[in-house]
């Protein structure tokens, strides 16, 4: 029997063959879309899983007590005391391995002295960091790679471009030219879903002879520790033991510990949860487009159904039973969907790059090792198919034969639930909801771009790097540099904004001893606010009529001042009195542009240029080229021995996480939403054609008794815009509501005309699609109506 109800499934979409390929393409086009976004969710959700010890490793992190902040999640910092490594695994036997790490920022690298290479992503590890994390060596072993000074691992990729065709195992590299370390191994480069992804490791113990730095050190706050817990240690248990470990110690009493599962690290460390909204939106259009093309199946076989009544009668009449012929609807419905879903694997392999590209993940698609994900899209498939045909079927297995015949299948089901309207509301709602939610996501992009930062990031250029000892004040340097017309002013800081920035914990005047707040300090020098363009709004700047103000005065932005209650900050004093006040500027951003303002401390540096700085400087926009070249030659000349290189502030503030992120999410919608438009023509053109088919002889009577080609237009196309109507005033709610969700510090309410603008969208492609068919069987002869069967 199945093997006849397949063959008769087979016959009868063949004989459909514009039914057949509408439906395969459009389903095609929608399990396209869920998978694509199935395998972007699953590919953000397995950040880190290729560590063997993965449910047993831990982030420690610092939590902030007694302390007031300037906004929420700022009590959480994924750094570390170096310290913290060496008293977890002394003091608690919980812990199996615990290994403390510091990440090196941009170095240069070479293997010749005349080919340097510029590396952003080092490290510098412990000796047991192999053991902790999961590494695959190409040269050497784990065994001990890390327990020597000046050891150093590469991944292959930095290997290869340091000693091209050359074995690297042995060989000598040297960082920033001052230190020469000795390569004790290669690994396989970690995939791009890895939280901690060096390009190269130095030794931890290193550091105790280029920064004075060691594993016992308590006053460096800038590195990580990972934990490996013991096989069966509840890490809830383990994280309330070591809450407390620095309540003995002076100055960080206040600093508690926690731990944060692997799983957790990249997705929401601080508890937030604001990325879990993002992967929640992405999976919301997975299921929408998902829905509408399974939404147009269900209407097209619907509408199919209807014009089966005569078929379905005569296998009554010839003895078939209710059973057999709902086994024959499903047993299409459901070849047509496994259709569509084969034809989605090869669209995914077409436009799975275009959606890596535009998502900026390294995705694939890899039978062998996703085929649970396989197995799912296959379930999916055959219930779409299942829910598509099983109305239908039940309608057209229930009915007399005589009413089958006539041909009104439908007729006593209208007034209590006309199933297509629900559906094409549906399907109208869908899109303007995606129209919608794009173009405000365009228009976020836009007001970031265009928004006031509170400095100037124009026309300017500047460098981060590593300074031996010169001999040259940065006042000689700025006034060598700025002979030059080229050049408009200069500045030394510690950090400037969006490259690089500094933490640490204050208390105040008038505030509780027990009480600090987080701060972003920044040293900087005379010039720094005026050569950034921040704006001075009470007392005065750094000036060098005051030479005292050299390690003890400070300016505060206005976000500190509020968060000290200080109404008249100018004389007043920070960090245990240490730090006179003598200037308030304007708030300016410094971090990222999801994060709100954060409180801002900004110290005056001496003159002496040692140590790592960043170098700014103002340049004149017609002349940049001529600019960098000037700074590259003084530069050359007053730094013969460290490695630097020039970039724009601009490009640095366009490649913010935030932009990223939201450019990211903005492009995907946007392929997606042409998805769904797409999706909504296609389902729109079947409807209608089936419509027109199903009322040509109405049609063709309603000419002949004088209707006009215009009133016939009007007729047909009527339902769709008052469907439309319904699906906006279910859309534009939805869409608000789920845009104002999203979370940002700096965020565009919204706009009205943008829900007007993405219905008015919807209209257009309603009138277009509808149109040729309406138009065409509105001027029709009545005669070839009348006579069409």
């Amino acid at each position: 029997m199945f093997r006849t109800i397949i063959k008769i499934s087979v016959r009868n979409l063949l004989k459909h063959k514009v039914y057949l390929l509408v439906n395969v393409f459009g389903l095609a086009l929608g399990f396209t879309a869920f998978i694509l976004i199935g395998l972007f969710i699953q590919f953000e959700l397995s950040w880190d899983k290729t560590n063997e010890h993965y449910d047993r490793l831990y982030r420690v992190q610092r939590h902030y007590s007694k302390t007031r902040y300037a906004m929420d999640g700022n009590d959480i910092s994924p750094h570390s005391r170096a310290i913290t490594a060496q008293l977890l695994e002394n003091q608690f036997p919980e812990f199996e391995k615990v290994t403390v790490i510091r990440e090196n920022g941009g170095k240069f690298l070479s293997a010749v002295a005349d080919r340097q290479i510029y590396v952003d992503g080092g490290i510098c590890a412990d000796s047991c960091y192999l053991d902790v994390f999961t590494y695959q060596f190409i040269d050497g072993t784990r065994n001990g790679a890390l327990g020597e000074p000046f050891s150093i691992l590469l991944s292959k990729t930095l290997a290869d471009k340091l000693f091209p065709g050359e074995r690297a195992m042995g060989r000598t590299v040297t960082i920033e030219k001052k230190f020469d370390l000795k390569v004790v191994g290669v690994y396989e480069d970690l995939p791009e879903n890895t939280t901690i992804r060096p390009d190269y490791i130095v030794s931890f113990s290193t550091l105790a002879h280029t920064d004075r730095i060691t594993r016992r050190d308590i006053r460096t706050g800038d590195c990580m520790t990972f934990a490996l817990l013991k096989p069966g240690v509840e890490y809830k248990s383990a994280e309330s033991k070591i809450k407390s470990v620095f309540a003995g110690y002076r100055g960080v009493e206040f600093e508690e510990l926690q731990l944060c599962p692997m799983k957790k690290v990249y997705l929401d460390f601080n508890g937030n949860g604001h990325y879990y909204v993002v992967l929640v939106l992405y999976g919301l259009i997975g299921v929408f487009i998902l829905i509408m093309s399974a939404f147009n199946y269900i209407n097209l076989n619907t509408a199919n159904a209807a014009t089966r009544g005569k078929e379905v009668a005569v296998k009554k009449v010839s003895g078939s039973s209710r059973g057999t012929l709902i086994v024959q609807f499903l047993g299409e419905t459901m070849l047509i969907s496994l259709l569509a879903l084969g034809l989605a694997f090869l669209l995914v392999v077409v436009f799975l790059p275009v959606f890596a590209d535009i998502s900026g993940r390294q995705l694939e698609f890899i039978w062998a090792t996703d085929w649970e994900f396989a197995a799912l899209s296959v379930l999916i498939s055959l219930s779409v198919g299942i829910l598509s045909g099983i109305y239908p079927a039940l309608i057209l297995s229930s009915n007399k034969i005589v009413s089958l015949f006539k041909g009104d299948l439908y007729s006593h089901h209208h007034e209590k639930f006309n199933l297509k309207k629900i559906l094409v509301t549906t399907q109208f709602a869908i899109s303007v909801f995606l129209i919608s939610i794009t173009i405000s996501f365009s228009l976020q992009i836009r007001f970031l771009l265009s928004k006031d930062l509170g400095f100037n990031k124009e026309n300017m250029i500047y460098t981060k790097m590593s300074v031996s000892k010169s001999g040259t004040s940065f006042s000689q340097l700025r006034d060598r540099i700025l002979q030059h017309p080229e050049i408009f002013d200069a500045s030394m800081s510690k950090h400037i904004p969006f490259v690089s920035f500094g933490g640490g914990m204050t208390n105040w005047e008038g505030g509780d001893q027990e009480e600090k707040i987080s701060c972003r300090f920044n040293t900087v020098s005379y010039d720094f606010v005026r050569n950034m363009g921040i704006f001075l709004i009470a007392g005065r700047d750094f000036s060098r009529d005051f030479p005292g103000d050299i390690g003890n005065a400070c300016l505060i932005n206005e976000s500190a001042a509020k968060c000290f209650d200080w109404d008249d900050p100018i004389g007043k004093r920070l960090k245990d009195n240490r730090l006179s006040v003598v200037g308030v500027v304007s708030d300016f951003i410094y971090k990222d542009m999801h994060n709100g303002i954060e409180p801002s401390i900004l110290i005056l540096a001496s003159e002496e240029i040692t140590g790592t700085w960043t170098f700014a400087f103002r340049v004149d926009p017609n002349k940049y080229q001529q600019a960098k070249a000037i700074l590259e030659h003084e530069f050359s000349l007053a730094f013969p021995n460290d490695p630097f290189e020039f970039n724009e502030l601009l490009m640095a503030f366009e490649n913010e996480n935030t932009f990223q992120i939201y450019r990211a999410i903005n492009r995907t919608i946007l392929f997606f939403t042409l998805f769904n438009i797409f999706l909504a023509i296609i389902g729109l053109l079947g409807l209608v054609s089936f419509t027109v088919f199903r009322r040509t002889k109405e049609i063709g009577v309603r000419k002949i008794n004088g209707s006009s080609s215009l009133n016939i237009f009007c007729m047909l196309s009527y339902e769709y815009f008052i469907l439309a109507f319904y699906a906006m005033v279910i859309a534009i709610p939805a869409s608000w509501w789920v845009y104002e969700w999203i979370p940002s510090a700096y965020k565009l309410h919204i706009q009205a005309w943008v829900f007007a603008l993405g219905g008015g969208i919807l209209m257009i492609i309603i009138l277009l699609t509808t149109s040729y068919q309406t138009i065409l069987a509105a001027t029709r002869n009545p005669v070839e109506a009348l006579r069409y069967e």
